[in-house]
C-alpha cells in the first residue's frame, strides 16, 4: 500500500475523452485513468498542478452498474480504446455530453445537439492501422509513451488486416529496426491492402523488390498467395523522406456511393468507411444543390466530397495542401468523368485569397488543428448561402463556430457521427448559414 499521506479516497463524478474518471479532493480536480462516474476508491497522487492533480487508482470500493469487462485483453496498457469499460450506448451518450459543453464553453455556442448516428455494428471498422517496431515487434504504442503494445487480434481491424500483422510479423527481420514502423490500409471487402514500410535504407526504396533484400520479397511473397482476387500493394519511406512503390498495386481502390476512387499511400482518407457514406450522404442532404451553384471544397483530400457534390453542382473547386491528394483528386475526377471539378494544390489559406468568385455553399473539413484563421477570413468576406463543417475535435471546432458566430453565421444544426467507435473521438458536422 502506498504511503497514507499521498493516498486519497475520491467519488468519481464524470468522465473525460481520455476515459479518465473526474472527481474532487479538497476542491481540486482529479483525473484517475480508468474509473467512472459512480465509482469511489483509494488513489495515490502521482503528480500535482495548481489547479488539478492525477491520481493513480489503488482499490476501487464502489463500482459502476456502467462498468462492463472489455473484450480486448490489451486495453488496460494500449490505450488506442479509451471506453471499452463502458456499454456502446453509454459512450454515445458521453460523446454527446462532450461535444454539447465543448460547444458551450469555447464556442459559446448554444444549439441543439442530435443524438450520435451510431454504428450497427461498432467492431472491426477501421480500415488504417500504424504499427511501430521495437525488437523485433509489431504493434502499437502505448498511451502517452513509446512503449510497444504488443496484440493477437486488434478488435477495431479486420480479420484479414489481422491476418496481415501476423504474417508481417513472421516475415520481416528479427533484429534491427527496419522498418520502423508499417501502415497498412485496406478497401472496403478485405480484399485489397496498401502498405508503407517506414524507415528503409535508400537503397531499397530506390530499388525493386528483389533488390530490396530478401526479407522484403519473402514478404510480398507470403502477403500475395490466394485468393487470386485478392492483391497487395507496397511502398517504402525512407529517414530521408524518399518514397517509392516497391511491389504490386500502386493504389488502394474504395468505393463510395457509385464512384470510385484511387488513393495513394500518403494521401488522407477516413477510416471508416461505413460512417463516412453516413457522413458524405449528410453532407450532400446539407448542401441542398439545384445543379447551378458554385462549391467549395476545403481540405479536399483524394476529392471524395469534390466528386460527389460535382454531380449535382454547376462547379466544385477542391483545395489542398497535400501534392499526393491532389494528383490523386484529379485523377478521380478524370477516371469518374467529372469535368466540372478543379482541384488547386497549396496552402488553403493562400489557395482561396486570389478566389474571385463567390461559392453559394463551402465544406470545410480541416486537420484536426481547426481552420486557419486566413480561411475563416476569406469564408467571412464571401458569405456563402450555407456553410457545412465538418470536425473531428470539438475543441477546434468550437473555437472556429465562435469566430464565424460573430462573423454573421448561424448554426442550424450539429450531428455527430460515431466515426471511432469505443474511442474517445467525436466526429461531429455543422450547418451553418449566413444571416
Amino acid at each position: 500500500m502506498p504511503n497514507t499521506e499521498t493516498c486519497i479516497n475520491i467519488s468519481i463524478e464524470r468522465l473525460t475523452g481520455d476515459g479518465w474518471g473526474v472527481g474532487y479532493h479538497q476542491g481540486k480536480i482529479t483525473f484517475v485513468p480508468g474509473w467512472l462516474p459512480g465509482e469511489r476508491g483509494t488513489a495515490v497522487i502521482r503528480e500535482s498542478k495548481k489547479n488539478w492533480q492525477r491520481a493513480e487508482p489503488v482499490v476501487l470500493e464502489e463500482v459502476s452498474s456502467q462498468r462492463i469487462q472489455p473484450p480486448c485483453p490489451v486495453f488496460a496498457v494500449c490505450g488506442g480504446c479509451q471506453l471499452q469499460h463502458l456499454p456502446y450506448e453509454e459512450t454515445l451518450r458521453w460523446k454527446r455530453v462532450w461535444l454539447q459543453e465543448t460547444l458551450e464553453r469555447i464556442g459559446k455556442i448554444q444549439a441543439e445537439i442530435k443524438p450520435v448516428i451510431a454504428m450497427p455494428d461498432s467492431w472491426r471498422y477501421r480500415n488504417k492501422a500504424v504499427l511501430h517496431r521495437q525488437n523485433g515487434q509489431l504493434g502499437y504504442y502505448q498511451e502517452r509513451s513509446n512503449t510497444l503494445a504488443a496484440f493477437e487480434d486488434c478488435l477495431l481491424l479486420s480479420e484479414a488486416m489481422n491476418r496481415w500483422i501476423k504474417v508481417m510479423r513472421e516475415h520481416l527481420p528479427t533484429t534491427g529496426r527496419i522498418p520502423s514502423a508499417v501502415t497498412l490500409r485496406e478497401n472496403q471487402m478485405g480484399r485489397q491492402g496498401l502498405i508503407l514500410l517506414e524507415g528503409l535504407p535508400e537503397s531499397a526504396t530506390a530499388a525493386k523488390v528483389g533488390e530490396a533484400g530478401a526479407w522484403l520479397a519473402d514478404l510480398a511473397a507470403a502477403l500475395n498467395p490466394s485468393p487470386p482476387e485478392f492483391s497487395v500493394g507496397m511502398w517504402g519511406r525512407s529517414n530521408r523522406g524518399s518514397l517509392k512503390h516497391v511491389y504490386g498495386q500502386r493504389y488502394l481502390t474504395v468505393k463510395i456511393q457509385d464512384m470510385v476512387f484511387e488513393v495513394s499511400p500518403l494521401a488522407f482518407l477516413q477510416v471508416n468507411d461505413l460512417q463516412t457514406e453516413v457522413l458524405y450522404g449528410k453532407i450532400l442532404e446539407w448542401a441542398e444543390l439545384a445543379g447551378s451553384e458554385e462549391v467549395w471544397d476545403l481540405y479536399c483530400g483524394v476529392g471524395t466530397i469534390s466528386l460527389l457534390l460535382s454531380r449535382c453542382a454547376g462547379r466544385v473547386v477542391g483545395f489542398d495542401i497535400h501534392a499526393a491528394a491532389v494528383n490523386d483528386a484529379r485523377r478521380n475526377a478524370q477516371a469518374n468523368q467529372c469535368g466540372n471539378v478543379e482541384f488547386k494544390e497549396g496552402k488553403v489559406e493562400w489557395e482561396i485569397v486570389g478566389m474571385k468568385t463567390k461559392p453559394e455553399v463551402i465544406v470545410l473539413d480541416p486537420p484536426r488543428a481547426g481552420a486557419h484563421p486566413k480561411v475563416l477570413e476569406k469564408i467571412l468576406e464571401v458569405q456563402p448561402r450555407r456553410l457545412i463543417y465538418v470536425s473531428c475535435d470539438p475543441g477546434t471546432l468550437a473555437r472556429d463556430l465562435k469566430l464565424l458566430a460573430a462573423g454573421g453565421f448561424a448554426v442550424v444544426k450539429v450531428q455527430p457521427v460515431d466515426m471511432f467507435p469505443w474511442t474517445g473521438q467525436v466526429e461531429s458536422m455543422v450547418l451553418l448559414s449566413a444571416l
